[in-house]
């Protein structure tokens, strides 16, 4: 069963956090966790780049994120020009957005789920995770055409 139907008040982010460890156990990928033990770092094979993925349970709210990093960074002239890219994309995806934050110019895919009457179970998590890296690896060639050549471009093929 993908999600699981219980009340979510009292559910813990922890009991949800140590979901997400499972599953990821369970399909045997491996991982690092954050120092405070709330947030899982990954990293799976793309066609062409790696997929780097950061996943935590909000605290406060019944919401599993999952944000993936790209080695993408743009100096802040072409930032309208990425913006109006990443719109673009964007409005072809069914689940997430890649945003550029502004304040260090990385473009960043976000997915975050809100699991306020349904628990998400570790199969639902797996799915949820192979689906958030699908969308990066089938886009994270296009983010690079928007990317001037002047923006830094971490290419792990020739670093």
């Amino acid at each position: 069963m993908l999600g699981i139907r219980k009340k979510t008040s009292g559910r813990s982010s922890e009991s949800v956090y140590r979901d997400v460890l499972k599953s990821l156990d369970s399909h045997d990928v491996s991982y690092n966790q954050s120092d405070d033990g709330k947030t899982v770092f990954t990293t799976f094979k793309g066609g062409d780049m790696p997929v780097k993925l950061s996943i935590s349970v909000d605290d406060s709210m019944p919401i599993l994120c999952i944000d993936s990093l790209l080695d993408f960074q743009a100096p802040s002239e072409s930032y309208s020009h990425i913006f109006a890219g990443l719109n673009d994309i964007n409005s072809n995806l069914h689940f997430g957005a890649f945003i550029l934050d502004p304040e260090s110019g990385r473009v960043v895919f976000r997915y975050h789920f809100m699991f306020a009457e349904f628990v998400p179970s570790q199969d639902m998590i797996a799915s949820l995770v192979k689906m958030v890296v699908g969308i990066v690896d089938e886009n994270d060639g296009n983010i690079k055409k928007l990317i001037p050549e002047r923006g830094h471009f971490n290419d792990p093929m020739y670093n």
